[in-house]
């Protein structure tokens, strides 16, 4: 099964009430959908049989369209303004979308094929230390 991503979700989710942006969403999902599902693992796209598993895979996936939808908009002329109030500043490297996004991708986190934040699988595997003993070798 794959994932599935709404454009009424993603509507939903980032406050989208016409229907001005909906080829731009449609255009979003088919252009990203496939690439989210890439990254996950197949065993667990096609564990059907666990509907908590695939609405946490479905709600990820939705929540990466979101933040990249959100940012399109903030690309927009007039749209990526700072906001401060006092010593609080909101840049748009910071706001919503890049909370979104981080907020999908760690719902996915445990379902990835590989983490690039993790490094290499050798690195990984050490914990970053080595062997004690190094095997010599001839040359």
């Amino acid at each position: 099964m794959a994932l599935t991503v709404t454009r009424a979700r993603v509507k939903e989710k980032c406050g989208i009430s016409g229907t001005t942006y909906d080829s731009t969403i449609d255009n979003l999902i088919s252009e990203m959908a496939g690439v989210i599902e890439y990254f996950v693992r197949p065993e667990h796209i096609a564990d059907t049989g666990n509907a908590g598993l695939q609405a946490t895979l479905n709600l990820g996936a939705t929540e990466i369209v979101c933040a990249e939808f959100m940012e399109q908009l903030a690309r927009e002329p007039g749209a990526s303004e700072n906001i401060v109030i006092g010593d609080f500043a909101l840049e748009p490297a910071n706001g919503p979308a890049f909370f979104i996004r981080k907020q999908g991708w760690g719902r996915l986190r445990p379902y990835l094929k590989f983490d690039p934040a993790e490094g290499s699988t050798k690195v990984k595997a050490a914990k970053g230390k080595a062997p004690a003993s190094q095997p010599e070798l001839s040359l």
